[in-house]
């Protein structure tokens, strides 16, 4: 059984947020990696969201040998919403995208430590079939990769159609209409396991956006604005701190020691 301390109720948790990883020397480091979806739509992913799987690791066993607790997203409402406290050491780790990487590297390590993680999922961006995996462009999974990860990870909504960027910094989550919106979170939450959590695409957003999806029925969402969330914290711009390329240990340990 999981003990708390005074602590708990007033320092809140941080979150973690990865997308990509690939060995030390399948990265070069000076181009940005093409993804693949199967939505009709070309990006590229910058390198500093990549992560080298040893660092990886490294980060892993760090949160395991200081015995951390991983949260789940139940935990996350029960504290807002019940006052439930959490664990002193407690952190939420999360994954955007559903990228090939995180089954294939990720995956298998946070099964071994015993860890519980989100994904933040495109459902558009799904592939009906397995592709290879290719370590010079970033590859969604396919539905079948991302169901053999259940016993380590719960899905959240990352929109099914509207994660596309455009010049001048809007996204296309920013350009559909209110009735759009709600019917592409819809179906994204029909799909995942919390529909009513949200991540933003590529961490934008104005207080417009905040305003909508509360009148949708969206109660939590988060940013990647680094920072410690509290109780005071609001709930549809909650905080989490990019793990960049590169990432030492002193750097990863003052994030989640932060308080």
């Amino acid at each position: 059984m999981i003990k708390f301390t005074w602590k708990e109720a007033n320092m809140g948790f941080n979150v973690l947020m990865y997308h990509e990883f690939r060995e030390y020397n399948d990265l070069d480091r000076t181009k940005s990696s093409a993804i693949s979806v199967a939505q009709q739509y070309q990006d590229a992913l910058p390198k500093v969201l990549f992560s080298y799987l040893d660092d990886f690791k490294t980060q892993m066993n760090y949160l395991k040998t200081e015995g951390y607790h991983t949260l789940t997203l139940q935990e996350i409402k029960d504290f807002y919403e019940k006052g439930v406290k959490l664990p002193e050491k407690s952190v939420l780790l999360t994954f955007d995208d559903a990228f090939q990487s995180v089954y294939k590297y990720a995956y298998p390590i946070l099964k071994e430590q015993q860890f519980h993680a989100v994904c933040f999922v495109v459902l558009g961006w799904l592939f009906q079939e397995t592709k290879p995996f290719q370590i010079d462009q970033s590859t969604v999974m396919s539905k079948q990769e991302l169901e053999k990860m259940r016993d380590v990870f719960e899905l959240a909504n990352h929109t099914t159609n509207l994660h596309m960027r455009y010049e001048g910094g809007r996204t296309q989550m920013q350009r559909v209409s209110l009735s759009e919106l709600k019917e592409d979170l819809t179906e994204c939450g029909e799909y995942v396991d919390s529909s009513d959590i949200f991540a933003y695409p590529f961490g934008i957003y104005q207080s417009d956006d905040v305003k909508r999806l509360a009148e949708i029925g969206v109660h939590y969402a988060f940013t990647t604005i680094p920072g410690l969330n509290t109780k005071e914290t609001p709930l549809l711009e909650l905080h989490r701190d990019t793990v960049t390329l590169g990432c030492t240990l002193e750097e990863f340990k003052r994030i989640v020691e932060r308080s």
